[in-house]
């Protein structure tokens, strides 16, 4: 027997399958795109921020201005 394994990205709020794919990007961190049936995954680098409610919070502490 042949198994082959797929992956998927689902929606956790209401569980919709976003993304099918044949394999899964080999890195800690990755910025997702898509576009109808097609996925991209972008790696992230170390340093990278990514944005979200506290991104102004990281940026003053990597800037060296702790409160």
């Amino acid at each position: 027997k042949t198994f082959t394994c797929k992956y998927a990205v689902i929606r956790r709020d209401d569980m919709t399958v976003i993304a099918e794919m044949d394999f899964f990007p080999d890195c800690n961190r990755s910025l997702m795109y898509r576009d109808g049936r097609y996925v991209r995954f972008l790696p992230l680098l170390q340093n990278d921020i990514m944005g979200s409610d506290t991104l102004i919070n990281e940026l003053t502490i990597r800037a060296g201005y702790h409160e």
